[in-house]
C-alpha cells in the first residue's frame, strides 16, 4: 500500500468514527428528548419550572430551561452529558451557576435528582408532557 491509499483509509476511518460518535449521542439523548415540567425545591420554596431538550443538526443535544413562577423563559442550557439514564446540566449565564444532577426512572416519565445554585442545594423532579 502506498502513503496515499493510508491516507485514504485513515480518512474513512475518521468520517465513520465521527458519524457512529453522532448517532451514539443521539441514542443516548433520545430518552431525555421533550418538553418536561416539574418543581426545583430548594430552601423551602417550590418553583415550577420546565426543561426542554431536542437534538440540534449535529445531532447533539440542547436545551432550554423556563422558571414559570419568576417568569422567566427560554434560558439555554449548557454542559448537558448524558451517562446512560443520568443527566447533569447548568443554565448558561445565569449567576452562581444553576446545575442539575438527575436520573430518570425506570418508566423514563420522570427524572429528579439535585439543585445547586450558588451554595443552596435542593431538589428538582420534572415529568414528561
Amino acid at each position: 500500500m502506498n502513503m496515499r491509499n493510508l491516507k485514504r483509509i485513515a480518512i474513512a476511518f475518521a468520517v465513520i468514527a465521527f458519524a457512529a460518535a453522532g448517532v451514539a449521542q443521539a441514542q443516548d439523548a433520545k430518552p431525555f428528548i421533550g418538553a418536561w415540567k416539574g418543581t426545583i425545591s430548594v430552601g423551602g420554596a417550590e418553583l415550577e419550572v420546565g426543561l426542554n431538550f431536542k437534538l440540534d443538526e449535529a445531532r447533539k443535544i440542547t436545551g432550554t430551561f423556563d422558571s414559570i413562577t419568576q417568569g422567566a423563559f427560554g434560558l439555554e442550557l449548557a454542559a448537558i452529558e448524558i451517562k446512560g439514564k443520568a443527566i447533569t446540566f447548568m443554565i448558561s449565564g445565569v449567576p452562581g451557576d444553576p446545575t442539575f444532577k438527575g436520573t430518570l426512572d425506570e418508566t423514563g416519565k420522570k427524572l429528579s435528582g439535585e439543585f445547586s445554585q450558588g451554595g443552596y442545594a435542593g431538589t428538582f423532579a420534572v415529568e414528561k408532557q
